[in-house]
């Protein structure tokens, strides 16, 4: 009768734990935090190859010529991404419960960019697997354990 009493003891004490960020949870808000950063390079990056000077040049948006707004656009778009996808890596790591429903749009958002850049003859392999591979990492049950952890908790 007392080890049962223990027992419902023991149980309840294990319910009331914080939720615990498990090791693929981590794993999966690095990568995704690399995914941004690296997106937000690369933005920068073709910014700077066209020829845009980020600084001086805000106020002459107007005169853009069309081929050079196109890729200023898409290097702004790769910059946003990459920023909101290292902002919501961090919410993961902080058990938000909103994080998993940003980072899976995100991660679908960027799928789709990659989707339409191959229909465009311009894949973009690597960054089509990692999302892939996070899309997958983000639906394992340990991960939505601990964020469902958060909720109830």
């Amino acid at each position: 009768m007392q080890q049962k009493m223990r027992r419902k003891l023991e149980l309840m004490k294990e319910d009331q734990k914080p939720p615990t960020r498990p090791r693929s949870l981590i794993i999966l808000a690095v990568i995704q935090t690399l995914q941004g950063v690296s997106l937000f390079g690369v933005g920068l990056y073709q910014g700077r190859a066209t020829g845009w000077d980020w600084w001086t040049r805000v106020g002459e948006w107007q005169y853009i010529p069309l081929p050079l707004f196109e890729s200023f656009s898409s290097a702004l778009v790769l910059m946003v991404l990459g920023a909101a996808m290292t902002l919501v890596s961090l919410a993961l790591l902080r058990l938000a419960r909103w994080a998993w429903l940003f980072s899976m749009t995100l991660q679908g958002l960027g799928l789709f960019i990659g989707l339409i850049n191959y229909l465009r003859h311009r894949p973009n392999f690597i960054g089509m697997a990692v999302g892939i591979f996070l899309v997958f990492y983000l639906n394992l049950d340990e991960v939505q354990e601990a964020l469902r952890g958060k909720l109830k908790g």
